[in-house]
């Protein structure tokens, strides 16, 4: 889940992603650039709900903090992924228990956006991600490096990107291994 201000510029987007069997595909993708983040989080229980109570990995850079705070205390979804920081190893997703510093969501830093980056690439060129959507290549296209980073190139935007990162970034992540019996890397 990706979070915009509703503003009419970035979009809010998420993809809902069938983590069942290899390859991964993307089954749902939301993405408008009037919707309120105090309505978002609505959408996202809605959809979620759908897609057999979806778990939803929630970047929390800026207001997505909010989102995740609404979506899981006033509309008492449960299915968030939580992530810990581990010191050398970073952030972390888990159950949210353990030593205190948990979180609803991830937090975008350097390190998860190149990780991430660098796993979609791998996973999208070794068909273990099957991406059918036009919005998303349209984005992929223009999803370029910047410096130490990747984003969109000017007057492009990148947001259904940026959650298709974040989604590399977590199947890299034991727990995700552990519920759904599943490893990238030996697939």
């Amino acid at each position: 889940v990706d979070t915009a201000r509703g503003q009419g510029k970035d979009y809010s987007a998420f993809t809902i992603m069938d983590v069942t069997e290899m390859p991964y595909r993307i089954v749902a993708k939301y993405r408008n650039n009037i919707v309120s983040p105090l309505v978002y989080p609505t959408i996202i229980r809605s959809v979620c709900e759908k897609y057999n109570k979806a778990y939803a990995l929630i970047e929390i850079n800026d207001i997505g903090a909010q989102v995740a705070d609404v979506l899981y205390q006033d509309l008492e979804y449960d299915h968030i992924f939580m992530t810990q920081y581990k010191g050398r190893s970073g952030q972390v997703v888990g159950s949210g228990f353990g030593k205190g510093g948990n979180q609803f969501g991830v937090r975008t830093t350097g390190p998860v956006n190149k990780l991430g980056c660098s796993v979609l690439k791998s996973l999208i060129e070794e068909d273990k991600l099957i991406v059918e959507d036009l919005d998303i290549i349209n984005e992929l296209t223009t999803f370029i490096a910047k410096k130490q980073s990747f984003e969109a190139d000017e007057g492009h935007t990148d947001d259904l990107v940026m959650c298709m990162v974040l989604f590399a970034w977590l199947t890299r992540q034991d727990y995700l291994r552990e519920m759904h019996d599943t490893d990238v890397r030996t697939e």
